[in-house]
């Protein structure tokens, strides 16, 4: 494999992999088998035959010349090899160690016309730029001890695969240098005084490995940031409302603009911002029936030391609060280690940690939510597969706990609900949006019967959150590109109107409904009807309900709209990055349904309320 590494988050790269046959040769029908480390990397594409393969093969294979490539192969040794190249996405097998069995690229080689001698060389270009392509693009995080694998098969298709020698090949994807200024106000502020924090990152959000320190001017005033640790500084406000504010280095390089921020008003609430979907090498899959890590193995399917999750959400993507969710980590002995990290790095009115973990089914996939810390053994072995019914009937009846659905377009069966636990469904995370039906903002197939739209239709009270969802140990990233080529979107956030930054006044809003998600960036969102708050249930009225909207985006608006029972029934248009509506034709007298807001904003980013209902 050349070059062997290490590679830089988000590069572009020509991988060439070179094989030469062993002492048998590599006979006619053999195939040669490699694996990418993960579909977070670019897919390889190959040349597109033309012909049927079952009629057309060997030599007598042509091309087509319009198809896109950046995957070819080539034998230095001899001219006019018949052969094919195929390009799959596949697991390995289940139930293995998910640093070599986990999804990836597999790359196939199948020789069709001749036996290749002994030494004769086989080369796999991955990333071919003479074909118009500007290289692969490798997977967006940094990661260390990943690697390429390759099999033989040297009878022919259905005698078995073995193991090359030589391989795995191990190598490192490591940060590049910082190049981008996270900058975060306080959403809500009580005086015209500010705090500010900044962070530094790479171009892909992840820790910057260079350089140790980065000098930069807020407002005129120099501040000094280093990787994992945010500078601090403070100011007053001068400009109008909201307040919005610049870093940027010497030149410029580094730049960063913040959320903005607003006065707190008369209903006492702050703006609080979270990731309730994070994951860290513990995870692993559903799916298996080895539903937690295994011993011996060398990670789960995400990356990241719980450790590393809370530094990352902390001190770089800046979050007030945080829950990582581990599927199957709560059955095994590691669900201690999980509690006593919530505790350690749980500090009130500055970083709240939730006890989470997830229960995905083949029914569904939720997230399960402590309002306390207490350490608890690990979970009984029969809630082993975690089917709703039984995670439902364990926790019915306790009041310090939530559980929230999620990706809800995916393996969503609504049937199992339970309106006591569920106040909420994620609908935005980098999985896409699960809020409305189609392909807008999602890349893969929809469960028929499932999604945000089915949920609300059938008259669940469910509110609306987003969170991250990756598995690449960066809580509150919101980047495109994951360690799966299903997960491609940025990930989201969860904001929560609270009293305080504390873990009991975050989860009784979260009860009540009183949040709402976006797509990653920090957008005010104020919604009420007859001054209650998003998430609320009121009676039907003998006159005309006020409804109350503020929009301060990150960017200039493109639109929001109000939809009541699945219909788009008013739509605001601005050409700035603030918006507001009162109005009162929009629910009339003795009008019932739920009503709630989408933003959209003319960079792509988006945000989605919780609904208020009228009954």
């Amino acid at each position: 494999m050349s070059p062997a590494g290490p590679f830089t988050a988000g590069e572009r790269v020509s991988i060439r992999f070179l094989y030469a046959a062993g002492a048998g040769g590599f006979p006619r029908g053999a195939r040669l088998r490699i694996g990418i480390p993960n579909t977070g990397w670019e897919k390889p594409v190959v040349p597109q035959q033309r012909y049927w393969d079952e009629l057309i093969s060997g030599s007598d294979r042509r091309l087509a010349p319009f198809h896109p490539v950046n995957t070819t192969i080539e034998f230095p040794d001899r001219l006019g090899v018949g052969h094919s190249l195929a390009v799959m996405e596949r697991m390995l097998v289940p139930d293995e160690d998910p640093a070599f069995a986990y999804w990836r690229w597999w790359i196939t080689l199948t020789l069709e016309d001749e036996t290749l001698a002994e030494g004769e060389r086989i080369e796999i270009l991955y990333g071919d730029r003479r074909f118009g392509s500007d290289g692969a693009r490798v997977q967006t995080f940094a990661e260390s001890g990943i690697n390429v694998t390759a099999y033989i098969e040297p009878a022919g298709q259905g005698h078995g695969f073995v193991a090359l020698h030589g391989t795995p090949v191990f190598f490192d994807v490591v940060a590049g240098p910082a190049s981008r200024a996270n900058v975060v106000l306080p959403s809500v502020r009580d005086s015209e005084s500010w705090t500010a924090r900044v962070s530094v990152t790479d171009e892909c959000q992840c820790v910057p490995a260079y350089p140790h320190e980065v000098r930069l001017r807020v407002n005129d005033v120099e501040t000094v940031c280093s990787p994992r640790k945010p500078a601090i500084f403070s100011g007053r406000q001068l400009d109008p409302e909201p307040l919005r504010i610049q870093a940027v280095s010497d030149g410029e390089a580094i730049r960063g603009r913040s959320n903005p921020s607003v006065r707190s008003g008369s209903d006492g609430f702050h703006l609080f911002w979270g990731d309730l979907h994070a994951q860290s090498e513990h995870h692993v899959m559903h799916s298996q029936s080895r539903d937690f890590r295994q011993d011996g193995w060398s990670k789960g399917i995400s990356c990241g030391t719980l450790d590393e999750c809370y530094a990352y959400a902390r001190q770089v993507s800046l979050l007030d609060f945080i829950a990582i969710t581990d599927q199957g980590a709560c059955l095994t002995s590691r669900w201690e280690q999980c509690q006593d990290k919530v505790r350690q790095y749980h500090s009130p009115g500055e970083f709240i940690t939730f006890k989470a973990y997830e229960a995905g089914a083949t029914v569904g996939h939720r997230n399960v939510f402590y309002s306390s810390d207490e350490i608890e053994p690990p979970l009984p072995t029969s809630l082993g597969g975690f089917h709703p019914t039984a995670v439902f009937g364990y926790y019915r009846g306790r009041r310090d706990v939530i559980i929230i659905p999620h990706h809800v377009k995916t393996w969503t069966d609504w049937s199992f609900h339970d309106p006591e636990l569920e106040p909420l469904m994620e609908i935005y995370s980098c999985w896409g949006q699960s809020e409305s039906p189609g392909a807008d903002l999602w890349n893969k197939g929809q469960t028929p019967g499932a999604g945000a739209w089915e949920a609300l239709r059938r008259g669940y009270r469910l509110g609306m959150i987003a969170s991250s969802d990756n598995h690449v140990g960066m809580p509150g990233r919101s980047y495109p590109g994951d360690r799966q080529v299903h997960t491609p979107f940025k990930g989201g956030l969860c904001a929560i109107w609270a009293e305080n930054l504390s873990r009991e006044s975050l989860f009784q809003a979260l009860k009540a409904r009183r949040c709402y998600g976006t797509t990653g960036e920090r957008i005010i969102v104020g919604f009420s009807m007859d001054g209650a708050p998003m998430g609320s249930i009121l009676p039907a009225a003998d006159t005309d309900r006020r409804i109350d909207v503020e929009v301060h985006g990150t960017d200039v608006l493109d639109r929001v709209e109000v939809i009541h029972n699945l219909r788009t029934v008013a739509v605001l248009r601005t050409d700035g990055e603030s918006a507001s509506l009162v109005a009162s034709h929009l629910v009339p007298a003795h009008e019932t349904g739920f009503w709630y807001l989408r933003i959209f904003q003319k960079d792509g980013e988006r945000a989605w309320t919780s609904p208020i209902w009228v009954e």
